[in-house]
């Protein structure tokens, strides 16, 4: 018996790259990774869990979503009634309490991905000043993996870099950025428009042909 191997048995196996389809079979983990089942038919693992009538399968990864940084914590600033009302996640022996709501704490949320199979989620709009808050959300939830997508599509400098025709310049400060804020990717949002908004009312951009106000860029 090895001290590191863990089984999985019984359960509905989903692992598409595989090509398994719901065929009901053993999984066999050591030291935190897969590995095939051992070539000696008597061994033993140094653990079992029983999934008869489970879903076995790899974890979920959510690309899109809002977990942290300025407008979650906005949201819960002005839904503070659903916190009263939403049932409360309770301390336990081996959990922290959290609040739910439209915006659940940052405990509930891990530990509510982590329950519907998800492994790992991204954050899809993180603005660069408010990165490293966004990192020390990350820190307080639990049981994921995260990442985010810095939010650069009306940044100042970038927009003036593409006016003047200056790509390397542009590509080099979008790689400080990213690298800066430690995120993911870069996330482009209604490219121009929210610069327009700031100087119209209800201001937009209506197309990917219109001028930005003051930096002569299209969308």
């Amino acid at each position: 018996m090895s001290d590191n191997l863990f089984r999985i048995t019984g359960g509905y196996v989903y692992d598409p790259i595989n090509g398994v389809d719901g065929q009901v079979r053993d999984i066999w983990i050591e030291n935190g990774r897969i590995v095939p089942p051992p070539s000696d038919p008597f061994a033993q693992p140094a653990r079992t869990l029983n999934a008869a009538g489970l879903v076995v399968m790899p974890g979920g990864i959510d690309m899109h979503c809002h977990i942290a940084g300025p407008k979650v914590n906005t949201a819960r600033k002005m839904r503070p009634e659903e916190k009263r009302k939403a049932e409360p996640v309770r301390r336990t022996s081996e959990t922290h309490s959290g609040t739910m709501g439209s915006v659940p704490s940052t405990f509930a949320t891990g530990y509510k991905y982590i329950g519907l199979g998800y492994t790992t989620a991204f954050d899809a709009a993180v603005p660069p000043l408010s990165a490293r808050h966004a990192h020390e959300e990350f820190e307080d939830t639990p049981c994921i993996d995260k990442g985010f997508y810095v939010l650069m599509g009306n940044n100042h400098y970038i927009m003036r870099a593409i006016r003047d025709g200056e790509p390397e310049r542009m590509k080099a400060f979008v790689a400080w950025l990213l690298g800066s804020a430690k995120g993911y990717a870069t996330k482009l949002v209604n490219p121009g428009g929210v610069e327009v908004w700031k100087h119209h009312a209800s201001g937009n951009v209506s197309g990917i042909d219109e001028q930005v106000d003051f930096y002569n860029v299209t969308p």
